[in-house]
C-alpha cells in the first residue's frame, strides 16, 4: 500500500474485555465492550460511529486515542501501530473532543493555559512558538485574545467547547476523535459546533471519528457511518445510502425512532420491546435476535457473516440469502 493509499486510522480486530465483580466473593463476569471490529477510515474522510449507550462507543474510541490498551486486536495510526508510539508521537497524531466541556477543562486554569498545555507537554517548543500557536488555534475556532485570559466558568457551554477544539488542534494532528462533542450544548448552539468542525477538517484536512447516539448529527457530518450493537459493527455504509435504504432491522430500528416535529404522532414504536442488550450476556447466534423485528429459527444459533454491500456491509443472514 503506497503512502497515499494508507488510512489514517486502520482497526484490525479490536477487541476488549472487562473483567466485573459485583461482589466481594462474588467470580468476576466477563464483559465483552468491543468484539472483532474492524474498518478503515481514509485520510480527510468523517467515520460516524452509532448505537444504543453500552454498544461499545466510547470504548472503541478511547482504544483509537490508546487510552485504553485492546484486550486483541490492532490500531494503525497512518500505518503506525498505536502501541509502537510514545505518548508524545501519538499526541501529536490524534487527539479528542469529549463530550463535557466543562468537565474535560481545568476550572482553575485560564482558557490560554488550557490549550497550551499540549504544546508545553511536548517539552521542546520555545514559550514563543507556544503563544503564537495558542493565539492562531483560539482565533481558528472564533475565540478572541481578551477571551483566551478568562477561565472556563466565565464561558458559555460553546464556547467551552471551543475551547476543548482549540486544545485539540493546538499540536495540528491529522486525526480527531469527538466522542458526542455536541450532546451537552443546546440545539442552537450544535449547529454551530457542526458549522465549525466542518469547516476545520476542510481547511485543515483533517479525518475524524465521530461518536453519537444522534442520528442526525451524524447525517450531518459522516461521509460513512458504522452501526454499532453489542460491541459489533452490525452494518457499514456510505452515509447517504445508509441513511437511504439501511440493510439490517437494528439500523432500520434507529432510523425508525428518530422523533419528529410532526404533532399528535407520540413516540414511534419500532418494535424492539423491551429487551435492553447486556454485554455481560451476550446471546447466541445473532446477537440482535432476541429484540429482532424479523428473526427466524437460523439467527437464535448462528452468528451472522458479514455480507458486502455496494456501498459496504451489514451482519444480517436476511442479507445474506438476498446476496446468494
Amino acid at each position: 500500500m503506497s503512502g497515499g493509499d494508507t488510512p489514517a486510522i486502520e482497526v484490525r480486530n479490536l477487541r476488549r474485555v472487562f473483567h466485573v465483580r459485583q461482589g466481594l466473593f462474588a467470580p468476576a463476569r466477563e464483559v465483552v465492550a468491543v468484539d472483532g471490529v474492524s474498518f478503515a477510515v481514509p485520510a480527510g474522510s468523517v467515520l460516524g460511529v452509532v448505537g444504543e449507550s453500552g454498544c461499545g462507543k466510547s470504548t472503541l474510541a478511547r482504544m483509537i486515542l490508546g487510552l485504553l490498551p485492546p484486550s486483541s486486536g490492532d490500531v494503525l495510526v497512518d500505518g503506525q501501530r498505536l502501541g509502537d508510539m510514545g505518548r508524545k508521537a501519538r499526541a501529536r497524531l490524534i487527539q479528542p473532543v469529549f463530550q463535557d466541556p466543562f468537565s474535560s477543562l481545568n476550572p482553575r486554569r485560564r482558557v490560554r493555559d488550557i490549550v497550551a498545555m499540549p504544546l508545553v507537554a511536548q517539552g521542546d517548543i520555545s514559550g514563543s512558538e507556544v503563544t503564537r500557536r495558542v493565539g492562531e488555534a483560539l482565533e481558528r475556532v472564533g475565540l478572541s485574545a481578551e477571551q483566551g485570559g478568562r477561565f472556563p466558568s466565565q464561558m458559555s457551554g460553546g464556547q467551552r467547547q471551543r475551547v476543548a477544539i482549540a486544545r485539540a488542534l493546538v499540536l495540528r494532528p491529522r486525526i480527531v476523535v469527538c466522542d458526542e462533542p455536541t450532546s451537552a450544548l443546546d440545539v442552537s448552539v450544535q449547529a454551530q459546533i457542526l458549522n465549525l468542525l466542518s469547516d476545520l477538517r476542510r481547511d485543515l484536512g483533517l479525518t475524524y471519528l465521530f461518536i453519537s447516539h444522534n442520528l442526525a448529527v451524524v447525517e450531518h457530518v459522516a461521509s460513512e457511518v458504522a452501526v454499532m450493537y453489542l460491541g459489533r459493527i452490525v452494518e457499514r455504509s456510505e452515509g447517504e445510502a445508509l441513511f437511504h435504504d439501511p440493510r439490517h432491522p437494528y439500523t432500520k430500528a434507529l432510523l425508525a425512532s428518530v422523533l419528529t416535529p410532526e404533532p399528535g404522532l407520540g413516540v414511534p414504536d419500532v418494535g424492539l420491546g423491551d429487551i435492553m442488550p447486556d454485554p455481560a450476556n451476550i446471546p447466541p447466534g445473532c446477537r440482535f435476535h432476541p429484540r429482532c423485528p424479523v428473526a427466524f429459527a437460523r439467527c437464535g444459533v448462528e452468528a451472522p457473516k458479514q455480507t458486502p454491500l455496494p456501498t459496504g456491509l451489514v451482519e444480517c443472514h436476511l442479507a445474506e440469502q438476498a446476496a446468494a
